[in-house]
């Protein structure tokens, strides 16, 4: 059985992040179950999917414009709304690098249907530290990249997200469309004009054209592919009745840009079969490619960009 440790095996790290209860509080009959768990013994599912099949992603994006990207994702029942702004500061917590803080909210409803034993706020807090940890830590964005001026300017970069709805697979849906926001944002050209006489303050000359300006610094493209485990069989993109009836769940963090597994994280507290693991690594990087192609598709990026 797979048991996550704090270990590194190679370019694959465990995460270290707080475990987050992705199941809702919905609940569903004992009939219903069973119809479920005997469709897949038989490569069933009750959408019609095969166990490895992805539901219909679209993206939106730019909807928002007073945001420096934006993007509104929608994934089978669930629908997400991200913005990113940028704003020049002080360096907070290095002198010579950015910061990236990500926020995860939820609408009402949805706040009441997933918050499991905790307020929606913990479980909001809790899913922001997993996300920023699985796709925007260190290893992923360059933030020594987002200093102009150590001790002085750095981009403070916020990325506010707004779960409308969700039905199941939440944390893939957050990973595809963070993706796809710092994929698609442009930092404004920035000067920095030093001071040339005692007293003299910094100066900023920022050259704002579209063409102008500069990629967000990404070293990867964390995509998260998260495999449930039912009666035995392994499934993808589970929804959030298949979440009910997973007996375990394990996200697998996979960079787009390469195809390495740069990351693992389980889901609950299901025990996960290791001998299959192998198999199902090799799967998620497949899976992955196939996002990373429709993202090509959807943004304004070259594909030798996002390879």
């Amino acid at each position: 059985q797979f048991s996550p440790q704090s270990e590194t095996h190679g370019p694959c790290q465990l995460s270290k992040a707080p475990r987050v209860s992705m199941q809702p509080l919905k609940r569903i009959s004992d009939s219903q179950r069973q119809f479920l768990l005997d469709g897949v013994q038989q490569n069933l599912r009750s959408d019609g999917r095969g166990p490895f099949d992805y539901r219909r992603v679209t993206f939106e994006l730019n909807c928002i414009p007073s945001s420096t990207s934006s993007c509104r994702l929608r994934a089978g029942d669930t629908e997400l709304l991200l913005a990113l702004k940028c704003d020049l500061a002080k360096p907070r917590l290095q002198p010579d690098a950015g910061h990236v803080q990500v926020t995860v909210e939820c609408a009402p409803s949805v706040s009441v249907a997933l918050a499991d034993s905790s307020t929606a706020e913990d479980w909001g807090r809790r899913l922001s530290v997993l996300l920023e940890t699985l796709c925007a830590s260190d290893s992923v964005i360059d933030r020594k990249a987002l200093c102009l001026l150590p001790h002085v300017f750095a981009w403070q970069v916020h990325v506010d997200v707004l779960v409308l709805s969700s039905g199941g697979n939440l944390l893939d849906s957050l990973a595809l469309a963070l993706g796809a926001v710092l994929s698609e944002t442009l930092l404004p050209k920035v000067e920095v004009i030093e001071a040339l006489e005692e007293g003299e303050e910094v100066q900023l000359k920022v050259d704002d054209r579209p063409e102008a300006g500069l990629r967000f610094p990404m070293k990867q493209l964390p995509l998260c592919v998260t495999v449930a485990q039912i009666s035995g069989k392994f499934l993808m993109d589970v929804t959030s009745e298949e979440e009910i009836c997973a007996e375990a769940m394990l996200c697998v963090v996979v960079d787009g840009k390469t195809g390495d597994i740069i990351g693992l994280h389980k889901l609950g507290r299901g025990l996960f079969d290791v001998s299959a693991l192998p198999s199902m690594l090799e799967r998620c990087r497949g899976t992955a490619a196939v996002l990373v192609q429709q993202l090509d598709r959807e943004l304004s990026l070259p594909a030798a960009l996002m390879r």
